[in-house]
């Protein structure tokens, strides 16, 4: 089987590492050729987390333009295709879908988006082009299954074989305590993540005098304006604490955390930093929406909260101070967090791979 994965982008952002790793999985199974785009600095973004010397790149793909974007890629595509001649080609992004314009049923054409919100007019016309959409929630599958040819339910999958057995206690770095109760946040700090709501929080934490403390990992062009200087303003320091961006020792920062905090998702809509600290067994409070509402069970597993800092802090000091029932959300959390398992979903994307090429077969 000749697998062909479309991405134009280079970055390694909240999509790109599934993708990624799903190429990784499958190059020992098939032959596979991830088509990207170039990064400005040679050896940075996505391409520098392949770690299958089967999977073969290649970067020459347009990330953003107009018409002669899209006619540029288009033309790149087809001859990677004429070159490589895939059985699946999978794309990530609806412009890569409506660049390709084979229309050969030799070649089956897969799409799957990390958003889980229903797709716009145009994004609906766009996808009708693939035989299969691909998609993470139940809501949303049953929302699409009458508009395309096949719509498929997956979990998003998680590369969970990362985790380390035995993770470092780095909780001295952030000047945290053992006996402090610590939750925890990971998000790139935008408008749109809610930050001022952690804030909020924040200054009930401290009016309360519970030893709660947040703890956040990642960074942004806004976080001085978002984080540091209203956390500042409110007298916050000793509440809120500032981890920065992790790499090498991300997942002994996230072993800090007692329990996580979730807002909104960023770029992947599948909230792959809520459902890491899943797979390491942490519980999680989270604000309510279709998608969290299918991976995160309330007084199972963690807390779907409204946006009000008082039902939060109330769930917070429930976890804090009930030590048996933090326990068993742990426990909660990391079976759920084992469904994601990349080893189990790869190998049901790889069955449908395998379906979608013998229903192209002609009928001896």
């Amino acid at each position: 089987m000749k697998i062909l994965y479309v991405y134009s982008d280079h970055k390694w952002t909240g999509p790109s590492q599934p993708i990624v790793e799903l190429c990784n999985y499958m190059s020992r199974r098939a032959d596979v050729m991830l088509l990207t785009s170039k990064p400005k600095v040679p050896d940075t973004g996505l391409i520098s987390h392949v770690q299958s010397e089967r999977l073969k790149t290649e970067q020459t793909l347009v990330k953003r333009g107009g018409i002669g974007a899209l006619m540029k890629n288009r033309n790149i595509m087809k001859q990677v295709v004429q070159q490589f001649e895939p059985d699946i080609i999978h794309f990530f992004r609806d412009r890569d879908l409506a660049a390709h314009l084979g229309n050969s049923r030799k070649v089956v054409k897969i799409f799957t988006d990390f958003k889980v919100v229903p797709p716009g007019f145009l994004q609906r016309a766009i996808r009708k082009r693939a035989d299969v959409v691909t998609v993470f929630s139940h809501k949303l599958r049953n929302n699409l299954q009458n508009d395309f040819r096949k719509v498929v339910y997956l979990n998003p999958w998680l590369d969970i074989h990362q985790i380390p057995k035995e993770p470092k206690n780095i909780r001295p770095e952030f000047g945290v305590k053992d006996e402090d109760f610590v939750v925890g946040l990971v998000m790139r700090v935008q408008h749109h993540r809610r930050f001022e709501l952690v804030i909020e929080v924040a200054k009930l934490i401290k009016q309360s005098g519970i030893n709660i403390k947040f703890l956040l990992l990642g960074r942004g062009p806004n976080l001085n304006k978002l984080a540091v200087e209203p956390v500042k303003k409110h007298k916050l320091e000793d509440i809120v604490i500032f981890g920065g961006y992790k790499r090498l020792d991300y997942w002994d920062a996230v072993h800090c955390f007692n329990v996580m905090f979730y807002t909104v998702a960023g770029s992947d809509g599948t909230a792959r930093a809520l459902r890491q600290c899943q797979a390491f067994g942490k519980p999680i409070i989270c604000l309510v929406s279709d998608f969290v509402e299918e991976v995160v069970h309330d007084g199972v597993d963690g807390f779907v909260v409204r946006n009000d800092p008082k039902e939060i802090v109330e769930k917070l000091f429930i976890l804090s101070s009930h030590k048996d029932m933090l326990t068993e959300f742990s426990k909660q959390s990391a079976a759920q967090g084992r469904k994601y398992d990349l080893e189990n979903i790869g190998s049901e994307i790889f069955e449908l791979y395998e379906n979608c090429i013998k229903g192209r077969k002609p009928s001896k």
